[in-house]
């Protein structure tokens, strides 16, 4: 046999052989580049698992805050330091303090609550104040520490004597004058405002 016949028996098979590695080429340039995706897919799957994991984290977070703040509001309300002023309590608290204490004469004027910041633009829970102006009579300076005790332990307002003055009524008289300042603070929701 000739070498060209040799050569026309094997066009057939040559042909084939290219074909398969054509295609064999295309198999793995079609593989190669299916992996790159599937790499690019797994590494913005794992960026944004990771940020859902991070957002899960800060909510939780913030769950916690947001309980604990909601019970501390909570114990607050109860109190009667949020909302509005407990004024006979107040009343009520001066005079058991002046029936425990022995005050042989009470009295006191409360003024109208006011913001504390009355120039600064509404919040959620505002600090008010109301101003007491208290008058008594006592036996000795320190009665007037205990009933300034006894109004202190209120939990429906934070009490702040701001200043008393105490004066002997007459020099012949033991008994003691007092006129004292105090500042009744509570918070008030921004919708009773």
């Amino acid at each position: 046999m000739k070498p060209l016949a040799r050569l026309a028996l094997l066009r057939g098979p040559i042909a084939a052989a290219i074909a398969l590695i054509a295609l064999g080429g295309a198999a793995v340039w079609y593989a190669y580049a299916d992996h790159a995706r599937a790499e690019l897919a797994h590494r913005l799957a794992s960026q944004n698992a990771q940020r859902a994991a991070q957002a899960l984290q800060r909510a939780r977070r913030d769950e916690t805050r947001l309980r604990d703040t909601i019970e501390r509001y909570a114990a607050l309300a109860d109190k009667g330091l949020i909302g509005p002023e407990r004024r006979l309590d107040w009343v009520e608290a001066l005079d058991a303090a002046r029936q425990r204490h022995g005050v042989a004469q009470i009295s006191y004027e409360i003024l109208p609550q006011r913001r504390l910041d009355g120039d600064a633009p509404a919040q959620p829970l505002e600090w008010v104040e109301s101003r007491m102006r208290l008058r008594m009579t006592v036996k000795h300076a320190e009665v007037v520490l205990r009933v300034l005790d006894d109004l202190a332990a209120l939990p429906s307002a934070i009490v702040q004597p701001q200043r008393c003055r105490l004066a002997r009524e007459s020099s012949a008289s033991p008994a003691l004058s007092v006129d004292c300042e105090i500042r009744w603070l509570s918070l008030r929701p921004e919708a009773a405002s």
